[in-house]
């Protein structure tokens, strides 16, 4: 503890919400912020506004998510250091938070794989890592379930960050593809992004999920969904 404390103090931590120094004991953002938390409204991971918008493109068995996504909220600052800053071990840290948060619910166990959303090969070189990848290492360490890359991401695409929502579902259209062991077919998969907004990156990752495995059942977890 007081090893904690003086590194504390002599590298204070900073709220990634409001940029606020860290006080000793808060986690990942400050007390402030994680009381003004926008969560999204959930009250069931088997039938919720999440799973619905996917239901027509794939059965998704369960969704969840920890962050109503709002593109002008101070929160967006959390996605923004995930994805773009560099901050690996905060992507790490909340899918440990979303892991704690799911174990009174039927994913841990129903869970066998957890699946990364891939990068392309360019933007992961360019970027060092996969922010997706970071988090779903969090959700194993708490589900105690094996990471497993299935997906790899085509080469010469647009990202679909800038694009609108029908311009999003024609530039997934087979963006990914998916490789599956034969022993790992017939499994349950939950499909981990950082962010849902349309909806077309995870219903073209299932899409290839299904492809190769027909048998397969998938869920997806994202620390952010857009109501």
């Amino acid at each position: 503890m007081l090893l904690t404390d003086l590194a504390s103090l002599l590298l204070p931590r900073t709220c990634p919400v409001c940029e606020g120094r860290m006080m000793p004991g808060e986690s990942f953002v400050c007390a402030a912020c994680s009381a003004q938390w926008p969560r999204y409204p959930m009250e069931r991971i088997d039938d919720n506004m999440m799973v619905r918008r996917l239901w027509p493109s794939f059965p998704a068995i369960y969704g969840a998510t920890l962050l109503a996504y709002r593109h002008h909220s101070p929160f967006h600052h959390i996605l923004m250091r995930i994805k773009y800053q560099g901050h690996t071990r905060l992507a790490e840290a909340m899918g440990r938070w979303g892991g704690r948060e799911l174990q009174d619910t039927a994913l841990p166990a129903w869970t066998d794989i957890i699946v990364p959303v891939p990068l392309s090969r360019m933007r992961r070189l360019k970027r060092g890592y996969n922010q997706a990848e970071l988090i779903a290492r969090g959700l194993a360490r708490e589900f105690g379930r094996p990471v497993e890359t299935l997906l790899r991401r085509r080469e010469g695409r647009k990202s679909q960050t800038r694009l609108g929502s029908e311009e999003r579902l024609a530039n997934a259209q087979g963006i990914y593809s998916a490789a599956i062991p034969q022993h790992l077919c017939g499994k349950h998969l939950l499909l981990v992004d950082d962010v849902m907004t349309t909806g077309a990156t995870l219903m073209a990752c299932a899409h290839a999920l299904l492809e190769a495995d027909p048998s397969a059942q998938i869920s997806v977890f994202t620390l952010a969904c857009a109501s």
